[in-house]
């Protein structure tokens, strides 16, 4: 078999899913793990549902499941595309210890353990392609997103660590391996509408995201998921990068 293979977390809507469109389109198979199963994504696409901030239950789809049912042998290139989070508008006072632990599950521990996962799985003459969604949060401080840019920059920093291990940990020496983190753009998603709907007393900055909607600049999901489906299928350079919407090396 030498399909190649993507990995895509959050595929039941938005981004996630756009992206499974757009990587079965280009001839990718593609297994998506979400809560919810899509619709209408037809041959190629494999769906299993978790609970990201389950990690027993990610531990099981993984490391059980998804070996038992999906070959990873004799492909030619495998990618990942950390897309699934959450963002709870709450200012730091008003911080909660199940809502913290819940946003640092999904949006950086099970994402940061795929990487490994990934590693572990695949061959070293395997090509090896990660895209993590990541967000001007990771490098800035907005005030209500406490959880959100503390997740983001934690991913973010993940993601460079493990391309400084590929330079400095004999067992990654020569593996093909690549991880972008790939920040979208404001996006019309039903995360932007969550953020429209918050109280100003725990978003202050929301009076930007309304102007953006009510202006039409949201971008449709379907523009960063064929940015991202070209940097799962390019030959982008060896290690870590980063990258935004609009500067992405080319479909």
């Amino acid at each position: 078999m030498n399909q190649d293979l993507a990995f895509v977390t959050g595929t039941s809507r938005g981004i996630g899913h756009a992206v499974a469109v757009e990587l079965l389109a280009r001839g990718v198979e593609v297994v998506g793990v979400s809560r919810d199963e899509p619709a209408d994504l037809g041959a190629g696409y494999r769906h299993y549902r978790c609970d990201l901030a389950d990690l027993d239950a990610v531990a099981r789809v993984f490391d059980e499941v998804i070996p038992s049912e999906v070959s990873l042998e004799g492909r030619r290139r495998v990618g990942l595309v950390n897309n699934a989070a959450v963002l709870d508008c709450r200012t730091v006072a008003a911080s909660d210890l199940d809502g913290l632990e819940r946003a640092f599950r999904i949006n950086a521990v099970v994402p940061i353990w795929l990487h490994g996962w990934l590693l572990r799985r695949t061959a070293r003459d395997q090509q090896v392609r990660i895209v993590d969604v990541s967000s001007g949060a990771a490098q800035s401080a907005i005030p209500g997103w406490s959880a959100y840019c503390a997740t983001k920059a934690a991913l973010r920093m993940a993601g460079a660590v493990l391309g400084a291990e590929l330079d400095e940990v004999g067992d990654l020496a020569g593996r093909d391996l690549s991880i972008v983190s790939y920040a979208p753009g404001v996006v019309a998603t039903d995360m932007q509408a969550r953020i429209r709907g918050a109280e100003l007393t725990a978003f202050p900055r929301r009076a930007r995201f309304d102007a953006l909607h009510a202006e039409r600049q949201l971008l449709d999901p379907e523009v960063p998921a064929a940015e991202i489906a070209a940097l799962l299928r390019n030959d982008t350079p060896r290690g870590f990068s980063e990258r935004r919407v609009g500067a992405s090396s080319g479909a």
